[in-house]
C-alpha cells in the first residue's frame, strides 16, 4: 500500500499564514487516516478441494463491516486493533467463522469452506404427495410481500465493479470499435464506491463517492447498485419464484437442507414447465420458519439470445437477512458480435431499520396441508397473533398498506409516485487519488485488473494534451465532409449524467436519403434538408428551433418551414409556419422510402400528396400523472398536385402511374380539390386512469404501461364557406394473460357536420405493399384512400401474441427468439365492413417477421395477404 499524502492546497503555503490549531488538527486527521488502513486481516478464500471461491462474502460479526474476495479468491479487510469475529460465506459452501487478533499490521488468514452438505428431511406433504417443495414455496410466497416492506429505511455503502470483454465484432463494425478506442480481446475494468438510502415505500438516494476504469480517455460511464429484489412479482419481464403467478410456470423441487448459522435453510430447485425466453432455472435457499431468502443461483435467456447468470448471498442484521453479495454474467452473442460481462456488488456498513408492523410475521399455514388448523382460523375469521392462513395473511399486508397509504396521504405525501430515485456523482469522484481507493476497495485488484490501470494511465499520458484540448472546447468544429454525411454538433459545459446545454444537428440531404424518400411520382427526385437547435435552460425547461428545405426537381419548387418549441415542466408550446407536400393521410402511412422504392422499380405510387401553407400554434398540458390535454388552431392554404414524371428507373410496359388523386368510393374517386383556404381548431385529451408516477433526479415521469388509455379528439374547421365537425373516443391497452400478451385498440366517431373537402376525411391506415409498418392499429390488407369516410366510422384491432403456440414447440426456435400472434382487425364505415384475421411470427435474425392474413369484406371472402414485417 502507498503511503497516505495528505494535500492542504495546490500552491505551497507559508507555515506562519496558516493557523496552528488548523494546522495540528490536519496532522492529526492525516496521522490517523494513514494508520486506519495498515491492519487488518488478508488471504485468500478455497474450497477444501483447493479450488478459488471467488467474489465470497466476508462479514464481520456484530458489525455492519464486510468485504467479499476478489477474482481471484483474495481479499484483505482493513480493521482497527482489536478482537473480531469473522464470517465467511460462499454459495452452496458451509459458511466458517474465525476469531482474529488485530494487531499493528497485515496478518494473513487463509480459509477453506466446506461444501455444503444437503440433508433430507420428513416433510408433511398431505394426501396429493406433492413435492415438498411446493408447501415451502406457498409459505414463502404468502410472505415474501412482508419481507419486501419489513425494512422502513436503511443506509448502506457500496463497491460495484463491472467489466466486459469484447471477444468478437463483425467487419462492418471493426471501424467503429476502432474510433472508440475499444480492442478485441481486451477485458476493460469499471469500479465505483456508493452511498445509498433507502426509504419505504420505494425511495432511494445514491452517490456515487468514486469511481476508476481503465476503459479510453474520455469515457465517462458510472455504474449504479443493482436493486434487484426477488420479493418483487416480476423482475422486468421475468416472473419472480415468489410470484403468485409462478406455479404456473415453474416446477420446484425439494432438494434438502442444510443449517446456517444454527438456521435450517431449505434447498429448492427452481426449473421452467417449458423452457423458453425469461424464465428462471436454477436453486433458491429459503429459512425454515422466516421464509426470507438466503441465497439464490439462476440463470436465463434473453430475446437477443445472450445468456444470464444470477448469485445473491443474504446475511442478517438487525434480525432480517439483506442482500450483501450480487453477482451477475452475461455472454453475448448478437448479429455476430460475441462478448461477455460480468456485475458484482458488495454491500456493508448496513444501517437498518425495522417496521416492526411487517417484521412480525404470523407462523403460516398452508390450508392444503394443515387442514383442520387452518379450518379453525378461517372459524374465527381473524388471524390469530402467531398462526394466519395464507389468504388471511394477504389480508393482513393489504389493510396494513392501506393504512401506510392514507398515513402518507394524510402527511402531504404523493402517493402516486411509486419510484423516486436519485443518483448523483460527486464532484471530486473522478479524482480521488490511489491511496482513497486502497482503503476504500478492501477487495484487491486481481493482477489483470493491475495491468489493465498500467495500461490505462499509459494511454492516458500518451493522450494527455489531446484530452486536455478536448475538454476545454466549447464550441464544436466544422468539417467540409458533413455537409455531406449529416452532423451533430454538442457544446457547451455539460454536467454528468445530464444532456448538453445546446445541440446543433444537421441533416444531410444526401446521406439522410437512405433513410428518407428521394424520388416520387409527384415531384421528382427530392432534395430534403433540416437544421435544428435545442437549447436546455433546465432540467425542466428548454426552447428549440427547427429549419427544413425540401426542393423538387421535377417541379422546380423549394418548400420549407420554421418551427419554435418551448417546454417547461408539464406545459409545451410550439408555433410552426412554412409551405410543404403532405400526405393526405397525417400518419404518413406508407414509409418514404419504401414509397421510393416502389416508385423507381414497380412504377407503383402508392403515396398521394397535396401541398399546405401553413401557420400553426399547438400546445400539451399534463395535468398530474393521468391526463394530459392538448389544443391546436391552424390556418391552411391547400394546393392539388398532379404527377410531373411518368415512369421510374425500370419501365413496365403493364403498369402505369395512378393518378395523384387518391381512390375514394364514397366520393366515387372524384377526390380533386381546388386551392382553398382553411381554419382548423383540433383538441385531444388522454386520460390514463391507472397511471402511476415515478421520479427520477427530481424530474417527475408517468407510468403508463400497466394502465389502459382513454383518448378523445374534437376537430372544428372552416372551410370554402362550410365548416364541418369531427368527434372521436377510443380506448387502447395491453394486457398479459398466462404470461401471453394481448393488445387491443378500438376508436370509434362520427362527423356532425361533413367536410368539403377529402383532405379533411377521416383516414385509416391501411397498407397495399409487401412490406408491413408496425403498429397495433395498422391494418395490413385495406387500401390506402378506398374507404375514407365523412360519415361515423368504428375501427378495432387485437393482437394476441403467444409464448409457445406452433412454431414456439420447437424449443430451440422459442429460446432463439421467435415470437407468434393471432391478430384480427376490423373496419365499419358507411360503405364497408372490412375484416382481416391473421397469424404472424417475428424474431428472425432479431428483426424481421411474416404475416399471412384472410381478409372479408361485407361478408365476402377477399383472399390471402402476405406481408413481411420489421423492426428497421
Amino acid at each position: 500500500m502507498q503511503p497516505f499524502r495528505c494535500f492542504l492546497h495546490n500552491e505551497e503555503r507559508p507555515l506562519n499564514r496558516f493557523p496552528v490549531k488548523k494546522l495540528l488538527l490536519l496532522i492529526l486527521t492525516c496521522f490517523f487516516f494513514n494508520h486506519a488502513w495498515t491492519q487488518g486481516i488478508r488471504g485468500t478464500i478455497t474450497s477444501k478441494s483447493g479450488e478459488i471461491l471467488p467474489y465470497a462474502s466476508i462479514q464481520v460479526k456484530g458489525t455492519s463491516t464486510g468485504t467479499m474476495s476478489n477474482g481471484e479468491g483474495k481479499y484483505e479487510i482493513a480493521l482497527k486493533p482489536g478482537s473480531y469475529e469473522l464470517q465467511f460465506q460462499y454459495l452452496n459452501h458451509q459458511t466458517e467463522t474465525r476469531n482474529v487478533e488485530v494487531s499493528a499490521d497485515w496478518q494473513t488468514l487463509n480459509v477453506s469452506l466446506q461444501e455444503i452438505a444437503i440433508k433430507l428431511a420428513e416433510v408433511r406433504i398431505g394426501k396429493s404427495k406433492e413435492d415438498p417443495a411446493y408447501t415451502i414455496m406457498r409459505k414463502a410466497i404468502a410472505t415474501a410481500r412482508f419481507h419486501q416492506l419489513e425494512v422502513d429505511t436503511w443506509s448502506a455503502r457500496t463497491y460495484v465493479k463491472g467489466n466486459f470483454r469484447i471477444e468478437k465484432v463483425p467487419f462492418l463494425f471493426e471501424d467503429a470499435l476502432k474510433k472508440a478506442n475499444l480492442q478485441v480481446g481486451t477485458t476493460y475494468i469499471l469500479e465505483s464506491i456508493n452511498d445509498l438510502n433507502f426509504r419505504q415505500p420505494n425511495q432511494v438516494t445514491e452517490k456515487v463517492v468514486s469511481i476508476r476504469s481503465n476503459l479510453p480517455p474520455g469515457s465517462n460511464p458510472a455504474i449504479n447498485f443493482a436493486r434487484l429484489s426477488f420479493y418483487n412479482p416480476m423482475l422486468g419481464e421475468i416472473v419472480s419464484p415468489l410470484s403468485p403467478k409462478s406455479f404456473g410456470l415453474y416446477r420446484f423441487e425439494y432438494l434438502g437442507f442444510f443449517n446456517d448459522r444454527g438456521l435450517i435453510v431449505n434447498k429448492i430447485k427452481v426449473t421452467p414447465r417449458s423452457k423458453g425466453l425469461n424464465v428462471l432455472d436454477g436453486t433458491l435457499n429459503l429459512i425454515e420458519g422466516s421464509w426470507s431468502i438466503h441465497s439464490l443461483d439462476f440463470s436465463f435467456q434473453d430475446e437477443t439470445g445472450t445468456q444470464y447468470g444470477i448469485r445473491q448471498l443474504f446475511s442478517p442484521f438487525e434480525g432480517v437477512w439483506m442482500p450483501v453479495q450480487l453477482e451477475t454474467t452475461a455472454k453475448i452473442n448478437i448479429l455476430g458480435a460475441k462478448g461477455e460481462t460480468r456485475y458484482i456488488t458488495s454491500v456493508r456498513n448496513y444501517q437498518v431499520k425495522l417496521n416492526p408492523k411487517y417484521h412480525q410475521i404470523p407462523e403460516v399455514v398452508d390450508e392444503k396441508i394443515d387442514k383442520e388448523i387452518a379450518a379453525t382460523l378461517r372459524k374465527a375469521n381473524t388471524p390469530a397473533p402467531t398462526q394466519a392462513t395464507r389468504k388471511q395473511l394477504r389480508k393482513m399486508v393489504n389493510q396494513l398498506e392501506k393504512e401506510d397509504r392514507k398515513e402518507r396521504k394524510k402527511s402531504g405525501e404523493d402517493v402516486t409516485v411509486t419510484r423516486n430515485w436519485s443518483f448523483e456523482i460527486d464532484t471530486l469522484a473522478r479524482k480521488r487519488p490511489s491511496t482513497f481507493w486502497e482503503g476504500e476497495r478492501q477487495v484487491p485488484l486481481t493482477n489483470l485488473e493491475t495491468q489493465g490501470y498500467q495500461r490505462a494511465d499509459s494511454l492516458y499520458k500518451a493522450n494527455e494534451v489531446k484530452i486536455r484540448k478536448d475538454s476545454i472546447r466549447n464550441l464544436p468544429k466544422f468539417k467540409f465532409m458533413q455537409l455531406l454525411t449529416g452532423h451533430t454538433y454538442r457544446y457547451g459545459q455539460r454536467k454528468e449524467l445530464e444532456w448538453y446545454p445546446r445541440v446543433l444537428t444537421f441533416e444531410s440531404p444526401v446521406f439522410d436519403l437512405t433513410k428518407s424518400e428521394f424520388f416520387n411520382a409527384v415531384e421528382g427526385y427530392v432534395l430534403k434538408t433540416r437544421l435544428s437547435y435545442v437549447e436546455r435552460l433546465s432540467k425542466v425547461k428548454s426552447w428549440n428551433a427547427s429549419l427544413a428545405g425540401r426542393y423538387s426537381f421535377a417541379r422546380h419548387r423549394l418548400n420549407g418551414g420554421l418551427s419554435l418549441g418551448y417546454t417547461v415542466e408539464n406545459t409545451s408550446v410550439r408555433l410552426s409556419g412554412g409551405r410543404n407536400v403532405f400526405q393526405f393521410n397525417p400518419a404518413d402511412p406508407i414509409p418514404e422510402s419504401l414509397n421510393t422504392f416502389y416508385t423507381l422499380f414497380q412504377e407503383r405510387n402508392y403515396m398521394k400528396l397535396y401541398e399546405k401553407s401553413y401557420l400553426t400554434l399547438a400546445g400539451t398540458q399534463k395535468l398530474g400523472n393521468r391526463l394530459s390535454v392538448s389544443a391546436g388552431l391552424s390556418w391552411q392554404e391547400r394546393n392539388a398536385l398532379t404527377n410531373n414524371v411518368t415512369r421510374g428507373w425500370v419501365d413496365r410496359p403493364d403498369v402505369a402511374f395512378t393518378s395523384n388523386d387518391p381512390e375514394n368510393r364514397a366520393l366515387a374517386n372524384q377526390t380533386a380539390f381546388p386551392r382553398h383556404q382553411a381554419t382548423v381548431l383540433t383538441m385531444d385529451f388522454s386520460y390514463r386512469p391507472l397511471a402511476k408516477a415515478a421520479i427520477m433526479n427530481g424530474r417527475r415521469y408517468t407510468l403508463s404501461n400497466r394502465s389502459p388509455e382513454l383518448t378523445g379528439a374534437y376537430r372544428h374547421g372552416w372551410t370554402g364557406g362550410q365548416s364541418f365537425n369531427q368527434i372521436e373516443l377510443g380506448i387502447r391497452d395491453e394486457l398479459s394473460i398466462l404470461r401471453n400478451s394481448f393488445s387491443y385498440a378500438v376508436q370509434a366517431g362520427t362527423f356532425l357536420e361533413k367536410p368539403l373537402y377529402f383532405t379533411d376525411y377521416r383516414h385509416f391506415n391501411g397498407n397495399e405493399i409487401i412490406f408491413q409498418n408496425p403498429g397495433l392499429n395498422n391494418f395490413r390488407n385495406l387500401p390506402f384512400y378506398r374507404f375514407s369516410t365523412a360519415h361515423r366510422y368504428l375501427e378495432a384491432h387485437g393482437l394476441y401474441e403467444f409464448r409457445k403456440f406452433l412454431l414456439t414447440q420447437i424449443t430451440p426456435l422459442r429460446l432463439y427468439g421467435i415470437k407468434e400472434s393471432l391478430q384480427v382487425h376490423f373496419l365499419h364505415t358507411k360503405e364497408v365492413n372490412h375484416v382481416e384475421i391473421g397469424y404472424g411470427f417475428g424474431g428472425i435474425l432479431k428483426v424481421f417477421g411474416a404475416e399471412v392474413l384472410g381478409t372479408f369484406q361485407n361478408g365476402q371472402y377477399k383472399g390471402l395477404a402476405f406481408r413481411v414485417r420489421t423492426n428497421l
